[in-house]
């Protein structure tokens, strides 16, 4: 278990940046008792769904081609905020996809995952063994074969206790991983670890020769080879310049050539996308929906949006009281103070996931019913407009960055509708290394936060108790829930990683999450992409990325 978290932290340093934001189990499962959940629960249980092993590759499937006929060929220029490192694994995410390729792909439609460098994959019944068959004819770009002797050395190397980049996955209890023929790659754990599917699935795959380079995980230009659908070219003070790679065992693409345009900020890129020296870009909705000839594409972000209770606060270690503010706060309010540029969501898993359990319950905006339970739970007005108990005011901190677009003008309306309920609020607006502090120290009551999500549905670290570590842990409001963490290790070590069974699991420890109220979830919020009319079938996912259909990309003459 110290070994599973602390690989499991290892994933969580890697996603600090992001957190802190300017955002063989038999069909027996743990009955999860709940006391003083007075929200509707439903008896609905997940929808069958397929099973991820055995997978074998299917056709590839393409993006429709536009009706009117379009030459091949063409360029374009994306810009994104970065920098130009070589670091494989902090490279810009659009190189990474353009020119490497993993053993899986991700469907954008729901996040299972499909074949990729490997036409199939097996999990063993007891979850300890996971087998890899790779694609036969697969090049890299120098015209080398792919061989189970590339991808054994890359995730040795990436797994390598000596390895000197920023963590790039979880790799578990992972204990040893061998090639069993030129083409089979088997990857076995001392312990049973299913999250590792997709987080190795996933992991850029590289030549032998440069995962066991001293230099690793720097790259020099040379070593850019991989297999994906682009080619590297060049790399200048701030573009990367790519190209088609006609070998692409998944089918060349349309463009001849990419260039990607680095910027040290979203002002600069928007006025190089006006100059007409970028074709494309993310960015915020509202500032892109201003710049002319913009054509904008949004899509959920996979992050959550949540109001955090500190259980640690006396007030708040009460279910009562945290469900009581779960229904004083207004979510068609918020999200109107954002444009509409957030999904309302009411558990951590997003919209159409495979693993997202239907009919959940949920809290629907009801002062009435917030005020009540609060009486209940002892806290009353005394003829002041203010609650107490036992003559103690309700007073709450509420700690939220200060000057991010989206997280301040929330803790301000979140005030507003605390205050109507007789709730004593006060905000507390402080920087990046401030807040992240005291996000760190449990020094709050309310921690207004945005947190990304991960691939797989495993989520310990966010609501395990051994991950309520004061400095280090990422449970930050000191949840426990004895049921929930039997639930959290179930699973992981579901027999060959069932989807169905695994999604079932999920669906319970959800339903937990919502009754306990550790924290409201609010939004998934919305992610834009800026376009010119001439760049077709870019198709932002929230769980393949920005660029998985890099190969379908297309331009109007």
């Amino acid at each position: 278990m110290k070994q599973m978290n602390n690989q499991i932290r290892r994933q969580g340093d890697r996603e600090t940046e992001r957190i802190f934001r300017p955002v063989s189990l038999s069909p027996l499962l743990l009955v999860v008792l709940l006391a003083c959940a007075p929200i509707p629960t439903s008896d609905s249980s997940p929808a069958p769904r397929a099973s991820s092993t055995p997978v074998v590759a299917a056709p590839n499937v393409r993006t429709p081609v536009p009706t009117e006929v379009l030459p091949e060929g063409g360029a374009i220029a994306i810009g994104v905020i970065g920098n130009t490192t070589l670091e494989i694994n902090v490279m810009p995410g659009i190189v990474q996809d353009a020119v490497f390729d993993s053993l899986l792909r991700v469907d954008p439609a729901n996040g299972s995952l499909k074949p990729g460098l490997a036409e199939s994959f097996q999990v063993s019944n007891d979850a300890t063994t996971i087998t890899f068959r790779l694609r036969a004819g697969v090049k890299w770009h120098n015209g080398a074969p792919l061989t189970s002797d590339d991808v054994v050395a890359t995730i040795k190397a990436f797994s390598s206790p000596s390895f000197r980049g920023k963590p790039v996955t979880d790799f578990g209890t992972l204990s040893a991983v061998s090639a069993i023929d030129a083409q089979t790659i088997q990857i076995t754990f001392s312990d049973a670890h299913c999250p590792a599917l997709a987080s190795i699935g996933t992991l850029k795959i590289l030549p032998r020769a440069i995962a066991t380079n001293p230099s690793f995980p720097r790259l020099t230009p040379a070593q850019m080879i991989g297999t994906g659908a682009m080619k590297f070219v060049s790399l200048s003070n701030d573009r990367f310049v790519l190209e088609r790679n006609t070998d692409y065992f998944a089918g060349a693409p349309h463009l001849d050539n990419l260039t990607i345009r680095l910027f040290a900020d979203a002002a600069t890129m928007r006025t190089a996308f006006s100059a007409r020296e970028i074709d494309a870009m993310p960015g915020d909705y509202t500032a892109l929906q201003k710049i002319d000839g913009a054509k904008t594409t949004t899509t959920n972000a996979s992050e959550f949006v949540a109001l955090m209770f500190n259980l640690d606060t006396p007030a708040l270690n009460d279910p009562r009281v945290r469900q009581a503010l779960s229904y004083a706060l207004n979510r068609s309010v918020l999200q109107n103070d954002l444009a509409g540029q957030a999904t309302p969501i009411n558990t951590s898993l997003l919209p159409g996931y495979w693993a997202s359990p239907p009919n959940l319950p949920s809290y629907s905006f009801d002062v009435a019913k917030a005020k009540q339970i609060l009486s209940d739970a002892g806290w009353r007005d005394s003829g002041d407009g203010v609650l107490r108990n036992n003559g103690k005011p309700l007073r709450l901190d509420l700690w939220t960055l200060a000057d991010d677009p989206m997280l301040e003008p929330l803790a301000f309306r979140i005030r507003e509708m605390f205050a109507a309920l007789g709730i004593q609020t006060q905000l507390q607006l402080d920087d990046r290394p401030g807040w992240v502090t005291h996000a760190f120290q449990h020094r709050f009551d309310l921690l207004l936060l945005a947190r990304p999500i991960p691939l797989d549905p495993d989520q310990r670290w966010y609501w395990h108790s051994a991950e309520n570590v004061k400095g280090s842990g990422f449970n930050f409001g000191s949840y426990a829930n004895k049921n929930v963490d039997a639930l959290l290790q179930a699973g992981t070590r579901v027999a060959a990683c069932d989807a169905n069974a695994r999604a079932t699991i999920y669906g319970e420890i959800h339903r937990a999450l919502i009754a306990d109220a550790p924290v409201v979830f609010l939004f998934a919020p919305k992610q834009a992409w800026a376009t010119r009319d001439r760049v077709l079938n870019l198709a932002p996912s929230p769980f393949a990325g920005d660029f998985w259909n890099m190969s379908d990309w297309r331009v109007k003459p």
